[in-house]
């Protein structure tokens, strides 16, 4: 069996955006906005995926890739922004303040 390298920066960057992401999806309250079912399904596909890379690079260490560790890490900045509505990050409308 063979041993386990050191965890990279770019691993532990990619698994805390990813699980960022996952928490704050799921911890998102609809407050009585209205049901869609495409930003629903996206919800549901970003956190599978979110889900299978932090559980991959957990068990096997694998991807160390800046890029993802990038691109993960920005869109983790963008869903709590918009305090996991996803919808807002796809809307072309500017979202108001509370």
């Amino acid at each position: 069996m063979a041993r386990r390298q050191k965890v990279t920066i770019a691993e532990l960057v990619t698994v805390i955006a990813a699980l960022v992401i996952i928490a704050r999806i799921i911890t998102f309250r609809r407050n009585g906005s209205r049901y869609r079912p495409g930003v629903a399904f996206l919800a549901w596909l970003a956190v599978a995926a979110c889900t299978w890379i932090a559980v991959r690079i957990i068990a096997a260490g694998e991807p160390e890739a800046w890029w993802l560790a990038l691109v993960l890490a920005a869109l983790a900045a963008l869903v709590l922004r918009c305090r996991g509505n996803l919808a807002h990050i796809f809307s072309h409308r500017p979202r108001r303040r509370h």
